[in-house]
């Protein structure tokens, strides 16, 4: 009779720690939302949106030379990405945000984490950022490196 081992199994491949989830953020830096903020007197907004991202847990921002949405002036598009699978649902996108009353609402959601719902974005919102709400679209394609 022949004695088989056992083969030794692989460990498990893991990606290291669990990420936490939060809002992915896209910011257009293109030159007519540039403009835009220039002439609102709203040049930090593009400062700011970074310390607001830091700020806020599991948050990630995306900067864009142009998100190509240039008829709706300044732009910026909210999903939420799930940390454990790295999932990230449907762009919920905001306009004029070179109001500051628009840009402070949507800096105020996103330090509360955003949208809580993955495939809903835009479903809860602050009352002074639903006038800013325009849209939803597919989720962005990431290329993972």
């Amino acid at each position: 009779m022949k004695r088989t081992t056992p083969r030794r199994r692989k460990p498990a491949e893991t990606d290291g720690p669990t990420e936490p989830s939060g809002p992915v953020v896209a910011w257009c830096t293109g030159p007519r939302c540039s403009a835009l903020h220039r002439l609102a007197g709203a040049e930090d907004h593009e400062q700011d949106i970074r310390s607001t991202v830091r700020a806020t847990r599991g948050a990630v921002l995306i900067t864009s030379p142009c998100l190509g949405r240039c008829e709706l002036a300044c732009v910026a598009a909210v999903a939420r990405r799930d940390g454990p699978s790295r999932q990230i649902g449907p762009l919920a996108w905001f306009t004029g945000l070179e109001h500051s009353d628009r840009f402070r609402a949507l800096q105020a959601w996103l330090l509360t984490g955003g949208p809580q719902q993955i495939l809903r974005p835009d479903r809860i919102l602050p009352t002074a950022l639903r006038a800013a709400a325009c849209g939803v679209t597919p989720p962005p394609r990431i290329r993972r490196h």
